[in-house]
Protein backbone atom coordinates (compact mmCIF):
# COMPACT_ATOMS: atom_id res chain seq x y z
CA UNK A 1 0.00 0.00 0.00
CA UNK A 2 2.57 2.70 0.74
CA UNK A 3 4.43 1.46 -2.15
CA UNK A 4 1.70 2.04 -4.23
CA UNK A 5 1.07 5.75 -2.76
CA UNK A 6 4.75 6.66 -3.35
CA UNK A 7 4.33 5.40 -6.46
CA UNK A 8 1.29 7.59 -7.15
CA UNK A 9 3.13 10.44 -5.40
CA UNK A 10 6.13 10.13 -8.13
CA UNK A 11 3.82 10.30 -11.21
CA UNK A 12 1.78 13.04 -9.51
CA UNK A 13 5.18 14.85 -9.25
CA UNK A 14 6.29 14.07 -12.55
CA UNK A 15 3.07 15.36 -14.05
CA UNK A 16 3.51 18.49 -12.60
CA UNK A 17 7.41 19.33 -13.56
CA UNK A 18 6.00 18.39 -17.50
CA UNK A 19 2.96 20.92 -16.76
CA UNK A 20 5.06 23.58 -15.75
CA UNK A 21 7.35 22.72 -19.02
CA UNK A 22 4.64 23.57 -20.94
CA UNK A 23 3.19 26.22 -18.92
CA UNK A 24 -0.05 24.90 -18.44
CA UNK A 25 -1.48 27.02 -15.94
CA UNK A 26 -1.62 25.97 -11.88
CA UNK A 27 0.89 23.19 -13.35
CA UNK A 28 1.06 20.73 -10.47
CA UNK A 29 -2.41 20.83 -9.31
CA UNK A 30 -3.47 19.74 -13.43
CA UNK A 31 -0.49 18.26 -14.00
CA UNK A 32 -0.02 15.67 -11.20
CA UNK A 33 -4.42 15.09 -11.77
CA UNK A 34 -4.39 14.19 -15.60
CA UNK A 35 -1.37 12.12 -15.21
CA UNK A 36 -2.13 10.07 -11.79
CA UNK A 37 -5.74 10.32 -13.93
CA UNK A 38 -4.11 8.83 -17.14
CA UNK A 39 -2.13 5.77 -15.39
CA UNK A 40 -4.94 4.76 -13.21
CA UNK A 41 -7.03 4.50 -16.38
CA UNK A 42 -4.45 2.05 -17.63
CA UNK A 43 -3.20 0.26 -15.21
CA UNK A 44 -5.66 0.26 -11.83
CA UNK A 45 -2.76 0.66 -9.66
CA UNK A 46 -2.55 4.70 -8.58
CA UNK A 47 -3.94 4.50 -5.29
CA UNK A 48 -3.79 8.10 -2.88
CA UNK A 49 -5.96 7.50 0.89
CA UNK A 50 -8.59 10.40 0.58
CA UNK A 51 -7.55 11.46 4.63
CA UNK A 52 -4.08 12.90 3.23
CA UNK A 53 -6.41 15.75 1.64
CA UNK A 54 -6.43 17.00 4.93
CA UNK A 55 -2.74 17.51 4.35
CA UNK A 56 -3.08 19.90 1.12
CA UNK A 57 -6.00 21.84 3.29
CA UNK A 58 -3.32 22.34 6.38
CA UNK A 59 -0.92 23.86 3.71
CA UNK A 60 -3.78 25.78 1.98
CA UNK A 61 -5.07 26.99 4.75
CA UNK A 62 -1.76 27.94 6.57
CA UNK A 63 -1.16 29.42 2.99
CA UNK A 64 -4.18 31.71 2.45
CA UNK A 65 -3.75 33.01 6.57
CA UNK A 66 -0.72 34.08 5.65
CA UNK A 67 -2.09 36.70 4.04
CA UNK A 68 -5.24 37.50 5.75
CA UNK A 69 -4.67 41.17 7.63
CA UNK A 70 -6.83 42.72 9.94
CA UNK A 71 -9.02 45.00 7.13
CA UNK A 72 -9.96 41.40 6.08
CA UNK A 73 -11.39 40.42 9.67
CA UNK A 74 -13.32 43.53 9.12
CA UNK A 75 -14.79 43.36 5.75
CA UNK A 76 -15.62 39.83 5.69
CA UNK A 77 -19.61 40.94 6.68
CA UNK A 78 -19.81 43.06 3.33
CA UNK A 79 -19.40 39.67 1.58
CA UNK A 80 -22.65 38.32 3.35
CA UNK A 81 -24.94 39.45 0.63
CA UNK A 82 -22.17 38.49 -2.36
CA UNK A 83 -22.42 35.00 -0.27
CA UNK A 84 -26.40 35.28 -0.06
CA UNK A 85 -26.37 36.02 -3.98
CA UNK A 86 -24.03 33.00 -5.25
CA UNK A 87 -25.83 30.52 -2.94
CA UNK A 88 -29.36 31.85 -4.50
CA UNK A 89 -28.11 30.99 -8.12
CA UNK A 90 -26.52 27.74 -7.02
CA UNK A 91 -30.04 26.92 -5.36
CA UNK A 92 -32.00 27.58 -8.66
CA UNK A 93 -29.19 25.97 -10.72
CA UNK A 94 -29.43 22.93 -8.78
CA UNK A 95 -33.57 22.37 -9.44
CA UNK A 96 -33.21 23.59 -13.01
CA UNK A 97 -30.56 21.38 -14.38
CA UNK A 98 -31.72 19.03 -11.84
CA UNK A 99 -35.51 18.97 -13.49
CA UNK A 100 -33.90 19.00 -16.77
CA UNK A 101 -31.90 15.64 -16.37
CA UNK A 102 -35.06 14.16 -14.70
CA UNK A 103 -36.81 14.75 -17.27
CA UNK A 104 -35.04 14.55 -20.60
CA UNK A 105 -31.99 11.62 -19.45
CA UNK A 106 -34.72 9.30 -17.20
CA UNK A 107 -32.66 9.81 -13.82
CA UNK A 108 -34.82 9.99 -10.33
CA UNK A 109 -35.41 13.11 -9.60
CA UNK A 110 -33.09 12.66 -6.24
CA UNK A 111 -30.51 11.38 -8.13
CA UNK A 112 -30.37 14.28 -10.99
CA UNK A 113 -30.68 17.27 -7.93
CA UNK A 114 -27.57 15.56 -6.19
CA UNK A 115 -25.62 15.11 -9.19
CA UNK A 116 -26.12 19.05 -9.82
CA UNK A 117 -25.16 19.94 -6.01
CA UNK A 118 -22.18 22.11 -5.91
CA UNK A 119 -20.00 20.05 -3.40
CA UNK A 120 -17.65 17.84 -2.61
CA UNK A 121 -17.13 14.44 -4.51
CA UNK A 122 -16.99 12.20 -1.04
CA UNK A 123 -19.90 14.26 1.15
CA UNK A 124 -22.10 14.12 -1.79
CA UNK A 125 -21.81 10.65 -2.73
CA UNK A 126 -22.44 9.76 0.81
CA UNK A 127 -25.79 12.21 1.21
CA UNK A 128 -27.08 10.09 -2.00
CA UNK A 129 -26.57 6.65 -0.28
CA UNK A 130 -28.19 7.75 2.87
CA UNK A 131 -31.23 9.39 0.53
CA UNK A 132 -31.42 6.42 -1.29
CA UNK A 133 -30.45 7.87 -4.68
CA UNK A 134 -27.87 5.89 -7.41
CA UNK A 135 -24.94 7.03 -5.73
CA UNK A 136 -22.81 5.39 -8.39
CA UNK A 137 -24.33 7.90 -10.81
CA UNK A 138 -23.85 10.71 -8.23
CA UNK A 139 -20.12 10.25 -7.71
CA UNK A 140 -19.85 10.28 -11.84
CA UNK A 141 -21.57 13.47 -12.31
CA UNK A 142 -19.63 15.36 -9.26
CA UNK A 143 -16.33 13.43 -10.74
CA UNK A 144 -17.10 15.40 -14.04
CA UNK A 145 -18.43 18.41 -12.41
CA UNK A 146 -14.84 18.70 -10.12
CA UNK A 147 -12.59 17.33 -13.12
CA UNK A 148 -13.72 19.56 -15.44
CA UNK A 149 -14.45 22.57 -13.57
CA UNK A 150 -10.61 22.37 -12.29
CA UNK A 151 -9.07 21.87 -16.05
CA UNK A 152 -11.14 24.53 -17.87
CA UNK A 153 -11.54 27.29 -15.10
CA UNK A 154 -7.71 28.88 -15.69
CA UNK A 155 -8.43 28.85 -18.90
CA UNK A 156 -11.67 30.72 -18.56
CA UNK A 157 -10.98 32.69 -16.09
CA UNK A 158 -7.60 34.44 -18.08
CA UNK A 159 -10.39 34.45 -20.93
CA UNK A 160 -12.47 36.37 -19.16
CA UNK A 161 -9.89 38.55 -18.28
CA UNK A 162 -8.66 39.53 -21.23
CA UNK A 163 -12.06 40.12 -22.38
CA UNK A 164 -13.55 42.26 -19.40
CA UNK A 165 -10.65 43.45 -16.71
CA UNK A 166 -8.63 46.36 -16.71
CA UNK A 167 -5.37 46.14 -15.88
CA UNK A 168 -4.83 47.37 -12.28
CA UNK A 169 -3.25 44.40 -10.69
CA UNK A 170 0.44 45.77 -10.61
CA UNK A 171 -0.06 47.51 -7.33
CA UNK A 172 -1.22 44.23 -5.64
CA UNK A 173 1.53 42.66 -7.13
CA UNK A 174 4.15 44.90 -5.93
CA UNK A 175 2.07 44.44 -2.23
CA UNK A 176 2.58 40.81 -2.39
CA UNK A 177 6.26 40.85 -3.36
CA UNK A 178 7.00 43.42 -0.32
CA UNK A 179 5.33 41.00 1.88
CA UNK A 180 7.36 37.90 0.83
CA UNK A 181 10.67 39.68 1.35
CA UNK A 182 9.28 41.55 5.01
CA UNK A 183 11.64 39.95 7.59
CA UNK A 184 9.82 36.50 9.74
CA UNK A 185 9.03 36.58 13.57
CA UNK A 186 12.29 39.49 14.44
CA UNK A 187 14.10 36.77 12.22
CA UNK A 188 16.17 35.97 8.85
CA UNK A 189 15.47 32.83 9.39
CA UNK A 190 12.86 31.54 7.30
CA UNK A 191 12.89 27.59 8.91
CA UNK A 192 11.99 28.85 11.71
CA UNK A 193 9.19 31.14 10.01
CA UNK A 194 7.72 27.89 7.93
CA UNK A 195 8.38 26.01 10.77
CA UNK A 196 5.89 27.70 13.33
CA UNK A 197 3.69 28.68 10.32
CA UNK A 198 3.35 24.92 9.10
CA UNK A 199 3.07 23.52 13.30
CA UNK A 200 0.05 26.54 14.30
CA UNK A 201 -2.03 25.84 11.33
CA UNK A 202 -1.61 22.08 12.18
CA UNK A 203 -3.22 22.12 15.41
CA UNK A 204 -5.83 24.65 13.75
CA UNK A 205 -6.60 21.87 10.96
CA UNK A 206 -6.78 18.97 13.60
CA UNK A 207 -9.18 20.54 15.54
CA UNK A 208 -11.07 21.54 12.38
CA UNK A 209 -10.84 17.84 11.64
CA UNK A 210 -11.82 16.35 15.24
CA UNK A 211 -14.91 18.38 14.84
CA UNK A 212 -16.21 16.72 11.65
CA UNK A 213 -17.60 19.74 9.95
CA UNK A 214 -17.37 20.19 6.29
CA UNK A 215 -13.75 21.35 5.44
CA UNK A 216 -12.85 21.85 8.83
CA UNK A 217 -9.16 22.03 8.63
CA UNK A 218 -9.04 23.98 6.07
CA UNK A 219 -11.26 26.61 7.96
CA UNK A 220 -9.37 26.11 11.15
CA UNK A 221 -5.92 25.96 9.87
CA UNK A 222 -6.61 29.55 7.87
CA UNK A 223 -8.27 31.04 11.05
CA UNK A 224 -5.03 29.85 13.23
CA UNK A 225 -2.40 30.70 10.45
CA UNK A 226 -4.40 34.17 9.86
CA UNK A 227 -4.27 34.76 14.01
CA UNK A 228 -0.50 34.17 13.77
CA UNK A 229 0.25 36.80 10.93
CA UNK A 230 -1.33 39.14 12.85
CA UNK A 231 0.02 38.53 16.14
CA UNK A 232 3.95 37.68 15.22
CA UNK A 233 3.67 39.16 11.65
CA UNK A 234 5.25 36.36 10.08
CA UNK A 235 5.79 36.17 6.22
CA UNK A 236 4.48 34.09 3.74
CA UNK A 237 5.44 30.17 3.28
CA UNK A 238 7.67 28.80 1.00
CA UNK A 239 6.64 28.56 -2.73
CA UNK A 240 7.67 24.92 -2.69
CA UNK A 241 5.70 23.79 0.11
CA UNK A 242 2.31 24.84 -1.66
CA UNK A 243 3.80 22.82 -5.09
CA UNK A 244 3.74 20.11 -2.68
CA UNK A 245 0.47 20.62 -1.55
CA UNK A 246 -0.61 20.76 -4.74
CA UNK A 247 0.46 17.33 -6.01
CA UNK A 248 -1.18 15.71 -3.24
CA UNK A 249 -4.33 17.09 -4.34
CA UNK A 250 -3.98 16.78 -7.76
CA UNK A 251 -3.00 12.78 -6.94
CA UNK A 252 -6.10 12.20 -4.95
CA UNK A 253 -8.41 13.01 -7.57
CA UNK A 254 -6.40 11.94 -10.53
CA UNK A 255 -6.15 8.43 -8.48
CA UNK A 256 -10.61 8.26 -8.85
CA UNK A 257 -10.32 7.52 -11.64
CA UNK A 258 -10.96 3.87 -12.85
CA UNK A 259 -11.89 2.31 -15.95
CA UNK A 260 -15.08 1.68 -14.97
CA UNK A 261 -15.99 5.44 -14.18
CA UNK A 262 -14.15 5.95 -17.52
CA UNK A 263 -17.39 3.78 -19.27
CA UNK A 264 -20.04 5.67 -16.66
CA UNK A 265 -18.93 9.09 -17.96
CA UNK A 266 -19.38 7.99 -21.52
CA UNK A 267 -23.00 7.48 -20.72
CA UNK A 268 -23.14 11.20 -18.92
CA UNK A 269 -21.80 13.23 -21.12
CA UNK A 270 -24.68 14.88 -22.29
CA UNK A 271 -26.11 15.79 -18.75
CA UNK A 272 -22.16 16.47 -17.32
CA UNK A 273 -21.89 19.18 -20.38
CA UNK A 274 -24.99 20.68 -19.34
CA UNK A 275 -23.83 20.81 -15.85
CA UNK A 276 -20.86 22.53 -16.85
CA UNK A 277 -22.14 24.90 -19.00
CA UNK A 278 -24.32 26.16 -16.22
CA UNK A 279 -21.80 26.64 -13.62
CA UNK A 280 -19.73 28.57 -16.14
CA UNK A 281 -22.77 30.90 -16.40
CA UNK A 282 -22.84 31.39 -12.91
CA UNK A 283 -19.56 32.47 -13.00
CA UNK A 284 -19.75 34.87 -15.52
CA UNK A 285 -22.82 36.39 -13.86
CA UNK A 286 -21.89 36.35 -10.22
CA UNK A 287 -18.26 37.84 -11.38
CA UNK A 288 -19.57 40.51 -13.61
CA UNK A 289 -22.27 41.72 -10.63
CA UNK A 290 -19.93 41.37 -7.73
CA UNK A 291 -17.06 43.31 -9.75
CA UNK A 292 -18.93 45.95 -10.55
CA UNK A 293 -20.16 46.66 -7.59
CA UNK A 294 -16.34 47.14 -6.48
CA UNK A 295 -17.13 44.00 -3.43
CA UNK A 296 -14.23 41.86 -5.20
CA UNK A 297 -12.39 42.03 -8.30
CA UNK A 298 -13.04 40.07 -11.38
CA UNK A 299 -10.25 37.49 -10.77
CA UNK A 300 -11.29 36.92 -7.14
CA UNK A 301 -14.85 37.07 -7.97
CA UNK A 302 -15.13 34.08 -10.84
CA UNK A 303 -12.53 31.98 -8.72
CA UNK A 304 -14.77 32.80 -5.52
CA UNK A 305 -17.90 31.67 -7.56
CA UNK A 306 -16.28 27.92 -9.54
CA UNK A 307 -17.49 24.80 -7.77
CA UNK A 308 -14.71 23.04 -7.19
CA UNK A 309 -13.23 21.88 -4.00
CA UNK A 310 -12.78 24.56 -1.80
CA UNK A 311 -9.15 23.11 -0.85
CA UNK A 312 -8.22 22.60 -4.83
CA UNK A 313 -9.27 26.34 -5.78
CA UNK A 314 -7.75 28.09 -3.37
CA UNK A 315 -4.35 26.64 -4.80
CA UNK A 316 -4.95 27.32 -7.93
CA UNK A 317 -6.25 31.02 -6.87
CA UNK A 318 -2.19 30.86 -5.25
CA UNK A 319 -0.76 29.93 -8.39
CA UNK A 320 -2.40 32.43 -10.35
CA UNK A 321 -3.35 35.00 -8.04
CA UNK A 322 -6.52 36.70 -6.39
CA UNK A 323 -8.38 37.48 -2.88
CA UNK A 324 -7.26 34.39 -1.44
CA UNK A 325 -8.36 35.18 2.39
CA UNK A 326 -12.35 36.47 0.57
CA UNK A 327 -12.09 33.34 -2.08
CA UNK A 328 -11.29 30.96 0.74
CA UNK A 329 -14.16 32.26 2.94
CA UNK A 330 -17.11 31.98 0.47
CA UNK A 331 -15.36 29.11 -0.83
CA UNK A 332 -15.94 27.32 2.35
CA UNK A 333 -19.63 29.15 3.14
CA UNK A 334 -20.66 27.10 -0.26
CA UNK A 335 -19.07 23.80 0.96
CA UNK A 336 -21.16 24.43 4.37
CA UNK A 337 -24.52 25.28 2.44
CA UNK A 338 -23.82 22.87 0.19
CA UNK A 339 -23.47 20.14 2.69
CA UNK A 340 -25.86 21.42 5.72
CA UNK A 341 -28.57 23.02 3.85
CA UNK A 342 -29.21 21.67 0.32
CA UNK A 343 -29.52 18.49 1.31
CA UNK A 344 -32.77 19.18 3.31
CA UNK A 345 -34.21 21.39 0.81
CA UNK A 346 -34.09 18.10 -1.69
CA UNK A 347 -35.16 16.15 1.00
CA UNK A 348 -38.05 18.40 1.71
CA UNK A 349 -39.34 18.59 -1.84
CA UNK A 350 -39.18 15.24 -2.75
Amino acid sequence: MIAKIIETLIVGMIGGLIARKIKLPAPFMTGSMLAVAFFSILSNEMYMPNNLKTFAQIISGAYIGQQVTKNDFLNFPKLAKSILFLMTLFTVNMFVIGFLIHTFFSIDLITALLSCMPGGIMDVSLISIDMGAQSEIVATMQLVRLVGMLLILPYWIKLLLERFQKKDDALKSLEVKKMVKQLPVGTSDFIVNDSLILIIASIGGLIGLSLHIPAGALMFSLIFSSVLKILKNTTQLNTNIRYIAQIFAGTIIGSTFTQESLKQMSHLIIPALLLLGSYLVINVVFGYIVSKRGVLDLKSALFASSPAGATDISLIAGELGGDMPKIAGIQICRTLYTIIVLPNIVRWLT
